[in-house]
């Protein structure tokens, strides 16, 4: 029986393509964009050259697409309708622990790719949120009201993008979602209301 597809390949997809898209976002995670050719990703994925280029145009239309579908999913489960801060930071974690890789690379490459996002992606917007969320916080007492949420909500998002490049690189001590309480208790004493 295979393994589950992680959620940016489609089971619908062409098995070349999800052979493209897996072994792309494996490296691309460990090496960067930059490091990666389009020789290295064919090589790792069993297909030709021209394979990869059947489905995306460049080696930088796969990692914004890659880049998008990734950045979409960790949007979506920090700004959850019912999302507080204890439950967006335990539902990253969660996606740390199910896709490390991808969690990983999204956070390392916001920068680069988050201004090429259509619109809807961009109103997503993963630090705003982290943002609110805090304020949010701050009004229920949870947060110091002397707080910058502006910085905390950073703290946290480079938080969550250490733990992240941790779980890619296999340093972690146990899975992500058994350091939920730890990491919670940390996050908590350092804004604590």
């Amino acid at each position: 029986m295979h393994a589950p597809l992680p959620f940016f390949v489609s089971s619908t997809d062409p098995p070349a393509k999800q052979s493209i898209l897996l072994s792309a976002m494996d490296l691309f995670a460990s090496r960067g964009v930059d490091g990666v050719t389009v020789r290295d990703i064919a090589a790792r994925s069993g297909y030709s050259n021209p394979a990869l280029f059947k489905h995306f145009s460049t080696k930088e239309d796969l990692a914004r697409s890659l880049f998008e579908a990734c950045y979409r999913r960790l949007a979506a489960t920090v700004m959850t309708p019912s999302a507080d801060l204890r439950s967006a930071i335990t539902g990253a974690l969660v996606l740390i622990e199910t896709s490390p890789d991808a969690i990983h690379f999204v956070l390392e490459n916001l920068r680069r790719y988050w201004r090429d996002l259509p619109g809807d992606a961009r109103a997503l917007g993963l630090p705003g949120a982290v943002r609110r969320l805090v304020e949010t916080a701050q009004a229920r007492g949870e947060v110091r009201a002397g707080v910058d949420a502006n910085l905390a909500a950073a703290l946290i998002l480079g938080l969550v993008a250490q733990i992240a490049r941790m779980a890619h690189f296999e340093e972690l001590p146990r899975r992500p979602s058994e350091l939920t309480a730890d990491i919670l208790d940390l996050i908590e004493r350092g804004l604590g209301g």
